[in-house]
């Protein structure tokens, strides 16, 4: 998406902001983009989504349907992006700025296709971004605001609250007894790795891989939390040897506290 928008031109100023993150007291919103024009603020929310989508007004749902017909209903995107809109128009008045505020959601999938789509928001691909800009600003009334472009970005930078994801176990309500324990083998995709002097080596398949414990930790950190102990590693790499499990973790560049076997490693802001 930013890439297509470099190409992207207006005689008039303008900018784009990327992955600007604000907050309304509890109410906490992340745009992916933000385009700055004297006219308006138009959101971009971008969404890689692949296969066949369908739109149903009736019931307002979002329906991606894959090649083998597997029907998935998602989030529709207008309700999010509208939700949007109205978290900055509202954030932008209580600083005093009566702005008009439009949203574009761009689909970045390359092989999708719209059988459908919702009214009340406007959606298209990454190469019809660009096209959709214009538009919306073609839309406007000449002469409609004068947006002090440079002075709203600097006030938005100023604010930025850079975006803290939820562990998915809490996003997505997994129970952590249901996640595949060991090391992963990216030849033969099991999780049989097992430690072997300064090595990993899979029982399955036999690759050797001196990392493979970094990526161990990625999924934890992803799945679980931002921090772990020596036991936590061991148990969910099914790691036998505490101090193999301490060297392994004295590696990174931790927020280390707490001592012997309390001691936690945590990634750091």
């Amino acid at each position: 998406m930013q890439k297509k928008f470099k190409e992207f031109h207006l005689g008039d100023n303008y900018t784009a902001l990327w992955d600007i993150g604000l907050e309304m007291g509890d109410w906490i919103t992340q745009f992916d983009g933000l385009v700055l024009t004297e006219k308006c603020v138009i959101i971009l929310d971008s969404k890689n989504v692949s296969d066949d989508l369908h739109f149903d007004e009736k019931t307002g749902e979002f329906i991606r349907m894959n090649p083998k017909g597997e029907r998935l209903v998602l989030e529709n995107p207008a309700f999010q992006l509208n939700k949007n809109i109205r978290f900055l128009r509202q954030w932008l008045q209580l600083r005093k700025l009566d702005v008009t505020v439009k949203g574009l959601v761009v689909y970045t999938a390359a092989n999708c296709m719209f059988h459908s789509k919702p009214t009340g928001a406007l959606l298209c691909k990454t190469y019809q971004m660009n096209d959709y800009l214009y538009k919306i600003l073609r839309s406007l009334p000449e002469g409609g605001g004068t947006l002090k472009v440079n002075k709203t970005k600097r006030l938005l930078e100023s604010n930025h609250k850079p975006f803290k994801r939820k562990p998915l176990c809490e996003r997505y309500h997994i129970d952590y007894g249901d996640l595949q324990r060991g090391v992963y083998c990216a030849a033969c995709k099991g999780y049989r790795m097992a430690r072997v002097k300064r090595n990993w080596v899979c029982h399955a398949c036999g690759t050797k891989n001196l990392a493979a414990h970094h990526f161990a930790l990625q999924e934890y950190f992803s799945f679980v939390g931002d921090s772990i102990t020596n036991k936590e590693f061991r148990e969910f790499c099914l790691l036998e040897s505490a101090d193999i499990a301490t060297r392994i973790l004295k590696q990174y560049d931790f927020e280390v506290s707490g001592e012997n076997k309390g001691r936690r490693y945590r990634i750091k802001e």
